[in-house]
């Protein structure tokens, strides 16, 4: 039996996932969170267990049948908080993307997700996207192509996962900051210094700030980016992709009865984890735009039921320059300092592998010491 502790700082859906994996391995650990579990970024996500379809643009075939693959997973887990979505692309007269390129990247999609039993991406003439989505302009509308994704409760399905940890173990220590890492295994928080065996970063878009506090090098940068979403009274029964000249795509997507409009991507100002995460009312009148630009009847800010925001970090080695957002792979990095493994970026959907692939790690680092 493995009788080695293991701390994790950060109980967002990718710590949470990693005590997972860690668990399973037989490790003692131990999760320390300066709030409240799934209280930041893991909370505040576009709702989607997804592949990443605009992620076919950039011939990321593998992070995408990765992301699927983890997507069935959720699924069979039957916990009710996530369930297969039919999301619509509408393609207007002077839509960005041409129709044969939204139908061949829904068809790879299908090709990806072979075993998830989903149902396949089909054509649909402009009344059946209208019938789809009420209030749809019809104005140039020459059709649709729909495809099929999950949606999911973000913050009551990591709490499940929590749960779920905890049952086999998992201490969890919140209101618990951790001010510094150390080498051999040391976590310091206001507490004094716990010593474990291994330890892993997983403090999502303050992970590197914790690097830094603990006079750790690394060869990345995070760009922070803020993702902002509103929740308005529109009740839907399918989603609907809403495609942007500079190649975004906007979700407009069913939530608790009402819809959910999202996500921005703009530089964050804050990072202070002290700081709530809010939208700025430019992301706010934008998202409003977008809305009425293609849905009717039209909202106004007050018809707003709920805004929610969260920090987005995307991996930069530091060597090169910052790209535009749209070209930046979205694929996570893990570093290792000592018995400390790092992790830096990564998708709610891919959580559980990445808990997977930090524990191999860490198992690795162990075994030589």
């Amino acid at each position: 039996m493995n009788h080695s502790r293991v701390g994790i700082v950060g109980a967002g859906i990718n710590g949470v996932m990693a005590a997972w994996a860690l668990i399973e391995q037989g490790y003692s650990v131990s999760l320390f969170e300066a709030q409240r579990p799934m209280h930041a970024t893991s909370r505040a996500s576009s709702k989607m267990l997804h592949g990443g379809l605009r992620y076919l643009e950039q011939a990321q075939f593998g992070m995408v049948r990765e992301a699927l693959l983890e997507r069935r997973w959720w699924l069979s887990q039957q916990t009710g908080l996530a369930a297969p979505l039919q999301l619509f692309i509408p393609y207007y007269r002077q839509s960005g993307r041409s129709p044969w390129l939204i139908r061949a990247g829904t068809m790879l999609y299908d090709l990806l997700a072979l075993g998830s039993n989903m149902p396949l991406s089909r054509k649909h003439d402009p009344s059946q996207i209208m019938q789809a989505i009420p209030g749809l302009r019809s104005e140039g509308l020459v059709g649709a192509i729909s495809y099929w994704d999950a949606a999911m409760d973000d913050e009551a399905l990591g709490l499940w996962a929590l749960a779920r940890t905890q049952e086999r173990g998992l201490a969890l220590h919140t209101g618990c900051a951790v001010s510094r890492v150390y080498e051999d295994g040391g976590i310091e928080t206001d507490r004094g210094i716990d010593h474990f065996d291994g330890v892993v970063n997983a403090a999502g878009p303050w992970s590197l700030e914790l690097l830094d506090r603990s006079e750790l090098h690394s060869p990345y940068q995070l760009l922070q980016l803020r993702g902002s979403h509103l929740v308005v009274d529109r009740p839907l029964r399918a989603g609907c992709l809403f495609q942007q000249q500079d190649g975004r795509v906007v979700f407009y997507l069913p939530y608790k009865g009402c819809a959910l409009l999202g996500t921005t991507e703009v530089p964050a100002t804050s990072t202070d984890p002290s700081d709530a995460v809010k939208p700025a009312q430019a992301e706010i009148d934008e998202l409003i735009e977008i809305h009425n630009r293609y849905i009717s009847p039209r909202i106004e800010t007050r018809e707003i039921i709920q805004t929610m925001a969260g920090l987005r970090p995307l991996v930069v080695d530091r060597s090169e320059s910052m790209q535009h957002t749209r070209t930046i792979s979205r694929e996570s990095v893990l570093l290792t300092h000592g018995n400390i493994v790092t992790l830096l970026g990564g998708k709610w959907t891919t959580a559980r592998k990445q808990g997977k692939q930090i524990a191999h790690r860490l198992s690795g680092i162990l075994a030589k010491s």
